[in-house]
């Protein structure tokens, strides 16, 4: 990497580490690597002008022009830019009527998942890298998610009166449209490193809606489905025992099936001691020792590794329990319930609002006033 190109990688890496999930440096520098395979260095100049948004907030390629015209670059060229930028899914994009808007996207939960359907050995290796060597610590530093638990239906009692936000039918039911399905790129990783999943041979997993789901569509990485559809979607992965994960919104705009054995967030998880101060959810599941038989069901299905027998008797460990209801599901003995949790957690109301909290959170924790 020449040196000019370097000094533009490391200002787009200080740019990126401002947002409310940073982009921090490491020891190797494996984050240049990262940056130089999803920005060419004029790419990652225009991208240290853009702002950080998701949805609600970005920017018209007007604004955007006024910042980078001492470049002797025209309007038309770096419209052109942006655009191919969004087509790679290095950067939000959208348009209303006539007019264009950007803004940076995170690496996670953005950048990396748009990669699916054009993943490759070299960029996996080269993220996972990253991902254990710093950005692992700096999505988790806030211990507040970008994603939540919404518990499986069939774990939930009928007398309990749930907010319609741990109701993952009525999350789809609502969610605002178009819908989409995409490629799973957890899993897709895992294939590339002859790892495929062990609870599914579904790929097309991954729902989104609204925003999200039109920017999946517009680059060809996501097909439009119905409601009805994206109904299926889920039933189907509540009965192979995925985990359901939500964005943390009250109107998300993603929906995840996730897996133990393949997703990024559930295996950083299972890294920690006690997963549950990293996660949002309102459940906790509680074994009845009377009923169980100790047939291990529950210990098969559950993808946090919460649950032990201890003298034949299942035993959850509720520092690794993240209420995903699945074990709840599969005990033939009904001796599985989901407990709610004293102090209920409400989900901030847009994805906006809920980097906005992490963002103030991490300056709190960094002591920037």
């Amino acid at each position: 990497m020449i040196e000019d190109d370097l000094k533009v990688y490391k200002e787009l890496q200080q740019h990126l580490d401002s947002f409310p999930i940073g982009f921090p440096t490491t020891k190797s520098g494996i984050e240049f690597e990262v940056l130089k395979h999803l920005f060419t260095p004029k790419e990652a100049k225009i991208a240290t002008k853009l702002n950080f948004s998701w949805s609600q907030n970005l920017e018209p390629l007007e604004t955007i022009y006024e910042r980078v015209k001492d470049t002797s670059m025209s309007i038309e060229e770096l419209e052109k830019i942006l655009d191919t930028m969004a087509h790679k899914g290095t950067i939000h994009s959208k348009i209303e009527g006539s007019k264009k808007y950007y803004a940076n996207s995170l690496f996670m939960y953005g950048m990396y998942e748009l990669q699916v359907d054009n993943l490759t050995k070299d960029f996996l290796k080269k993220a996972i890298k990253y991902m254990l060597e710093g950005f692992g610590m700096e999505s988790y530093g806030t211990k507040i998610p970008q994603f939540r638990t919404v518990p499986v239906e069939q774990s939930i009692e009928i007398e309990n009166k749930l907010p319609s936000y741990d109701y993952a039918r009525e999350v789809i039911k609502n969610a605002e449209e178009p819908i989409m399905v995409a490629n799973c790129l957890c899993r897709q990783a895992t294939d590339l490193s002859n790892r495929p999943c062990k609870m599914t041979e579904r790929r097309e997993t991954h729902l989104g809606f609204g925003h999200l789901a039109q920017i999946y569509i517009d680059q060809g990485k996501g097909r439009q489905i119905t409601r009805d559809e994206a109904l299926e979607v889920l039933r189907k992965s509540e009965e192979e025992g995925l985990v359901l994960q939500a964005a943390n919104s009250l109107n998300p705009q993603f929906f995840c099936s996730c897996c133990g054995c393949c997703c990024v967030v559930l295996a950083g998880l299972k890294r920690f001691p006690r997963p549950i101060d990293f996660v949002s959810t309102n459940y906790l599941a509680e074994i009845n020792s009377k009923l169980c038989s100790g047939c291990g069901k529950c210990i098969d299905r559950c993808q946090m590794d919460a649950i032990k027998l201890v003298k034949e008797i299942a035993k959850v460990n509720w520092k690794r329990c993240i209420g995903c209801g699945n074990c709840v599901a599969i005990c033939p003995e009904s001796a599985i319930l989901l407990k709610t949790k004293e102090e209920e957690i409400n989900p901030p109301s847009t994805m906006d609002d809920l980097y906005q909290k992490i963002l103030l959170k991490k300056q709190e924790i960094k002591g920037i006033k």
